[in-house]
């Protein structure tokens, strides 16, 4: 065999094994859409300096953004490989993107969360990461509200919760 055919197996190889991590995660890889983000980022209201999360932060968008037109710190937390190797190329090698469940984001630190999750994950989002946030962090959520929180401010489908 030639170096193509190995190289088109190794392709093979690494797409089913991204497809398997996709029905283990049980979240697929969901690129948010340029009008949810104008809409999340004039909900965030993000000032320079601060700690912007994102948690399942996909190919690094939501991160570069933050950090590049608003000045803040940025960090994110994603679960499929290829998708963290996407924002680890987008944001530079050593960005603080980590390869790591969401769960173990230390959210106490953050001004803002960013949260694209399914809706069956949403009210673990209340339990485990809104229990968390200091008072006047805000959790901004694409598509689908916490049920067990009203939101202050709702734009274009993206919800915004300040935390009292």
């Amino acid at each position: 065999m030639d170096i193509w055919h190995w190289l088109g197996f190794g392709c093979a190889v690494f797409l089913w094994l991204a497809g398997i991590i996709i029905l283990w995660l049980g979240v697929p890889p969901l690129p948010s859409r340029a009008i949810k983000l104008k809409a999340a980022f004039a909900l965030a209201k993000i000032k320079p300096k601060e700690k912007v999360f994102d948690l399942g932060a996909g190919d690094g968008r939501v991160l570069q953004i933050a950090r590049d037109k608003y000045g803040a710190q940025v960090a994110g937390w994603e679960l499929h490989p290829l998708m963290w190797l996407i924002a680890k190329f987008r944001l530079g090698r050593n960005s603080d993107v980590h390869l790591a469940n969401l769960w173990t984001a230390p959210v106490e630190e953050a001004n803002v969360v960013f949260v694209f999750l399914m809706p069956q994950l949403m009210s673990r989002v209340h339990k485990v990461i809104w229990s968390k946030l200091k008072p006047g962090a805000r959790l901004i959520s694409n598509s689908f509200p916490m049920l067990e929180e009203k939101p202050t401010q709702c734009d274009n489908g993206v919800y915004l919760y300040v935390k009292q």
